[in-house]
């Protein structure tokens, strides 16, 4: 249990660095090491509960949350999450993967590409300056599509931080740092929901959830800290390379 916990401290510090709570890694991570699939989404969305909650305060430090921002996309994530992780014992393992490696592999190219956003108007436009920055996000858009992302998300056991980030950027306009720190904030709400629904319906192991959420909040706070230096451009590059490598590891672990 020492070993797995030692992996995913190393790979939360990566992947604080982005925002991202890192359940597309934790649940094969856990299946590999022969964990059940209930235990093991159960125990990535404790981890991210805690990881996402010193995330949100070390990004909170730095003032680079849009507060009003997040708490809008909140109540949609949270909301889909529950549900997603209240039914998920109902809903084919295999599916979900298949559903949601598809999805991390479209907001990697999407991200990658150079004109990444798209400035939509559309409907009802929620107008921000926040941290020297100014962007438009088209609620009517963003808000259903966040609320899907948190039922998938809820379901498979993930925060939904690889496709909520892309979807930010490109249809929110919103600068990619600030995107990465508000997406903290729907890490630690998305992963709570996900949890309480989840537990209202399967066994909690409550001292493996601990263990390993104590690795990853050591990785997280260390992540967290180092963010802000490193390069935009660098963050992007890594935030690819990470979601290809999910969704390429969670495809392989549905036929192994």
């Amino acid at each position: 249990m020492i070993v797995l916990g030692i992996v995913l401290f190393f790979i939360t510090i990566v992947l604080s660095m982005l925002g991202k709570g890192g359940g597309e890694f934790f649940v094969p991570i856990f299946l590999a090491y022969g964990i059940s699939y209930q235990q093991a989404a159960s125990a990535s969305l404790f981890i991210l509960m805690v990881s996402g909650l010193i995330m949100m305060l070390v990004y909170n430090k730095k003032a680079l949350i849009d507060w009003y921002t997040g708490t809008i996309m909140i109540l949609s994530v949270a909301s889909g999450s529950f549900l997603g992780g209240f039914i998920s014992a109902k809903i084919s393992v295999v599916l979900l993967k298949i559903i949601f490696s598809s999805l991390l592999l479209l907001s990697a190219f999407f991200i990658s590409r150079k004109k990444k956003n798209l400035n939509i108007k559309f409907g009802p436009v929620l107008k921000r300056k926040c941290c020297d920055h100014e962007y438009d996000i088209p609620l009517i858009i963003v808000i259903p599509t966040v609320f899907i992302i948190g039922f998938i998300a809820g379901m498979v056991g993930i925060s939904g931080g690889g496709l909520i980030v892309p979807l930010l950027i490109i249809i929110g306009n919103m600068p990619m740092r600030l995107a990465f720190a508000t997406n903290s904030m729907m890490v630690l709400f998305s992963a709570t929901t996900g949890f309480i629904g989840r537990g209202l319906s399967v066994g909690i192991d409550w001292k493996f959830n601990i263990t390993m959420a104590t690795f990853a909040a050591l990785g997280s706070l260390i992540g967290s800290h180092f963010s802000t230096k490193v390069k935009t451009e660098n963050l992007k590059k890594i935030f690819v390379y990470v979601i290809l490598f999910a969704a390429v590891w969670m495809i392989i672990k549905i036929f192994i």
